[in-house]
């Protein structure tokens, strides 16, 4: 219990002239039962002005809280407005971190330090830090994919490795409850293809090949494509933000000092739910984007479901669903592993959260279009 302390205006502080140097020694507690006190004789009009130097003497304070903060900030703030020197002597070492780390925001360091900066330093600065933050997130990425592999390799030796019953939640709401959202953004993908796509094959009076635009586009690179940017900006950016709040509480530290495998425990079932996930959701893209374009082939061109669906059983190879299909399974691998490896770097606080899941979401975005421009070159390589 902190024993309160009064004061009066006349033996709260010891205040001692040399010159053009005054020393200000406070005699009792700087806490906020004693703020009037101080308030009374450390008024800025009471002080000297015709001084250059003020000492401030904490030797003889025994109990203090934020107001001693902001005393100090009040007399430092003053002395600069009036080019005065002000010095602190006699805090203790916990005494000195504790003003140290509170001071800042009152005397506004960080914002003057902006203002005074040098623009191109800074940008030297900035260029620097990205780059050692490019090469800890490779050293960590790298790290991270060898343990998700060893762990993947081990299932087959060890199917009892995985928590298998947190399985059906994730696949549920990663993939269950995506089927509204991925239903009508495909559905207007299609209508919009086949709007786009009748208005300029009207013209050569190939209205029929609408059908071959529509199923092959959706089936090979839109359905897949589409499908994956929904899932990253729903399931990955969820598996960062929950792996990345256990981690500032701890939880993660206290999985690992209880044995918990980490890899196995919290991240497998999350990237297996959304690749298996992901290709089913991408075959009812692929069926909702042609509804679409139907929809849009007899309001537009007056093609009937019959004609357009026979026109699309010819045009539509085996291998133009499998390639989307097969990409789609590597989407939910990387939004997968993306959103827990984004999750497992965060560090601090909700700030942290925020960030990271943030850049989950845009490095899965990144990964997803790039894997499919990759596929597609060697697709069309390979001759499928």
């Amino acid at each position: 219990m902190i024993k309160k302390t009064s004061g009066t205006r006349k033996d709260c502080v010891d205040m001692k002239r040399d010159g053009d140097s005054i020393t200000l020694r406070f005699l009792i507690n700087v806490t906020l039962d004693n703020v009037e006190a101080y308030s009374c004789v450390l008024r800025p009009k009471e002080l000297p002005t015709d001084i250059a130097e003020i000492k401030v003497d904490l030797q003889g304070v025994e109990d203090y809280d934020s107001y001693l903060v902001v005393l100090l900030a009040d007399l430092q703030l003053h002395c600069r407005e009036r080019n005065i020197t002000c010095t602190i002597e006699g805090a203790n070492e916990n005494m000195r971190r504790f003003i140290d780390m509170m001071e800042k925001p009152l005397l506004g360091d960080g914002e003057l330090k902006h203002k005074e900066g040098n623009t191109v330093v800074d940008y030297i600065e900035s260029v620097g830090e990205r780059t050692a933050t490019f090469i800890n997130d490779a050293r960590f990425g790298v790290s991270f994919v060898g343990e998700m592999t060893l762990a993947t390799i081990d299932i087959f030796r060890r199917p009892s490795s995985i928590r298998w019953k947190d399985f059906p939640f994730f696949f549920s709401r990663g993939g269950v409850n995506a089927l509204p959202i991925v239903a009508l953004i495909n559905f207007l993908i299609g209508v919009i293809t086949g709007y786009q796509g009748a208005v300029q094959l009207h013209k050569f009076g190939a209205d029929i090949f609408l059908s071959d635009l529509v199923t092959i586009s959706l089936t090979r690179e839109l359905a897949p494509l589409m499908t994956a940017i929904i899932v990253a900006g729903r399931s990955g950016s969820a598996y960062a933000a929950e792996i990345g709040t256990m981690k500032v509480g701890e939880e993660i530290d206290a999985l690992k000092s209880m044995g918990f495998h980490i890899t196995r425990f919290l991240i497998l079932p999350r990237v297996l739910a959304t690749a298996i996930s992901l290709p089913l959701l991408t075959i009812f893209a692929d069926l909702m984007g042609i509804i679409g374009g139907v929809v849009a082939a007899s309001f537009i061109l007056d093609i009937s479901l019959v004609r357009f669906l026979n026109q699309a059983q010819q045009a539509l190879q085996y291998w133009d669903f499998f390639t989307g299909v097969f990409k789609s399974v590597l989407f939910g691998v990387v939004i997968g592993m993306v959103g827990c490896y984004r999750g497992l770097q965060v560090e601090g606080g909700a700030e942290s959260v925020g960030k990271y899941t943030t850049q989950a979401v845009v490095t899965s975005i990144f990964l997803i279009i790039l894997i499919d421009a990759v596929f597609t070159v060697i697709f069309q390589l390979v001759g499928i």
